[in-house]
């Protein structure tokens, strides 16, 4: 029309996020911006998860060039993201880290050394020392609920801050061998502190001098006169049993990771950094739980930490490149941050997939009881979309029916009777039939639990062909107008 302005249309950018990654149906699109918002896959074991919808989900990643964070919890894992890659056309984007490959990362040291305003702040070093910590609780059985539980978090992580600052002031660089040395060798009386034996061969007070020669800002000083204080006249002055107990718990939390392959991978030189992944490197972390038990675990959690944070502080203006972090058995690798990183994963453009066996092993991952639960009810919410596989697991297939809702629906029932009749006083008459019909109504679930049971898990038997039961919260899909869709996955294209 005249005097109307026409808009030129803007060119879509990359990766923009209403882009389809695949589709649900002919006209379900799962798009970026689907994908951003998380993904959890759910399937007992054998029910196809992984070789149908997880298949699917990473062959979309890889072939819209996303880079991404891999964790193994089985030692086929690397094999199979290999053989997913190559299919791809992406070989040459996929790194492996793990024995006998030679890719490093000192993590404590990048992350005083990383780009960024809040590099080699003592408190972030400090959050990463503590999730380790949390994974060795874990892994030993520690529940928590001492009522003094709060104390000795307070002051272990007291203990790492002085560490931390004392090496950073004084040597300029950080690792865990050197954490180590200076624990060990810090005075445990007042006595001691001012013995000229210890100061002899001390690393503590070899790192306490060269802070005090150093030029430092004010800051600075005023840091070194904290450390200080702490080191040679608060710590030494602690009961016996309490000092023990901090050192020990921090020993005893970086043992696992001052010896054998943990120490060959992540105390020397660092050739590869999280930030890889945001030119599109697939880094693989190949340690696999069911190989290398604990020391697999500490690894690949340390690196999903330093991933996380590494993304969420990344300029997405500048390198809109979507990133994905995908676990299998994803029970193996949880912590307490993952529910705060999925809160804002869709604004750092990041592609959460945890695929597990069923509900109850997150909770018991996360320590069980109230807790446990909350966090982990708080982590899947924020998983958008999620794909149920066959499963016997009552508890998962009820919560499953529940997420999807009930509906209003309406039963017919009917029957007939006969009226008994006194044969002997009216031998002539037969008896009365008596017909009855109605419709009654009630609240079901839409999907009854037993659906999820009957569900086709691939394999020979059925052709190569894995159900799942897609919800997305908050869409209604354009196949069936329902929040819920089946959805036929293909073991091989």
């Amino acid at each position: 029309m005249w005097g109307r302005k026409t808009e030129t249309p803007q060119p879509r950018t990359p990766w923009h996020l209403s882009e389809p990654l695949l589709y649900l149906s002919e006209i379900d699109p799962w798009s970026n911006g689907d994908a951003f918002e998380g993904t959890l896959v759910l399937g007992a074991t054998g029910s196809g998860k992984s070789s149908g919808s997880g298949r699917a989900l990473a062959f979309s990643f890889l072939r819209a060039g996303f880079g991404g964070l891999v964790l193994t919890a089985k030692p086929d894992e690397r094999a199979l993201w290999e053989s997913y890659c190559r299919e791809a056309g992406r070989e040459g984007d996929l790194l492996v880290f793990g024995p006998e490959r030679a890719l490093r990362f000192n993590f404590i040291d990048h992350e005083l050394r990383r780009p960024g305003v809040g590099a080699g702040l003592t408190e972030n070093i400090v959050n990463l020392l503590s999730t380790v910590l949390e994974v060795a609780e874990r892994g030993a059985g520690g529940q928590g609920g001492r009522e003094d539980e709060g104390y000795w978090r307070r002051a272990m992580r007291q203990h790492m801050r002085n560490l931390v600052d004392l090496l950073v002031l004084g040597k300029g660089s950080l690792s865990i061998p050197d954490l180590y040395r200076l624990v060990v060798s810090a005075p445990t009386s007042t006595e001691e502190a001012r013995s000229p034996e210890w100061k002899r061969d001390s690393f503590c007070y070899e790192c306490l001098k060269l802070a005090d020669e150093r030029d430092k800002s004010p800051r600075q000083r005023k840091d070194y006169e904290i450390v200080a204080d702490y080191l040679m006249l608060e710590f030494p002055a602690l009961s016996e049993k309490t000092r023990s107990v901090i050192v020990s718990t921090f020993t005893s939390m970086i043992d696992v990771l001052n010896r054998g392959i943990l120490r060959d991978l992540f105390c020397g030189e660092t050739n590869v950094t999280p930030e890889v992944v945001e030119s599109g490197k697939v880094l693989a972390i190949d340690l696999p739980v069911k190989e290398f038990s604990e020391v697999g675990l500490f690894a690949q959690v340390l690196w999903k930490y330093v991933f996380q944070r590494s993304v969420e502080r990344r300029d997405t203006a500048a390198n809109p490149r979507p990133v994905f972090f995908w676990a299998d058995e994803a029970q193996n690798f949880v912590t307490s941050y993952d529910m705060q990183f999925q809160t804002t994963a869709r604004s750092s453009r990041v592609a959460t997939v945890l695929l597990s066996q069923n509900l109850s092993n997150f909770y018991a991952a996360l320590g069980g009881g109230e807790r446990g639960k909350a966090e982990a009810d708080s982590l899947l919410a924020n998983l958008n979309t999620k794909i149920f596989h066959a499963n016997g697991d009552p508890v998962t297939n009820e919560w499953a029916s529940t997420l999807v809702g009930r509906t209003r629906q309406f039963f017919v029932n009917g029957g007939n009777s006969y009226q008994t009749v006194d044969m002997l006083s009216f031998p002539w008459m037969r008896s009365l039939p008596s017909i009855n019909a109605g419709i009654s109504e009630s609240f079901e679930f839409e999907l009854q639990p037993s659906v999820f049971t009957a569900l086709r898990r691939g394999g020979f038997a059925n052709h190569g062909e894995v159900d799942g039961i897609v919800f997305q919260g908050g869409r209604r899909f354009r196949a069936n107008g329902r929040s819920w869709l089946r959805r036929t996955f293909r073991q091989r294209d």
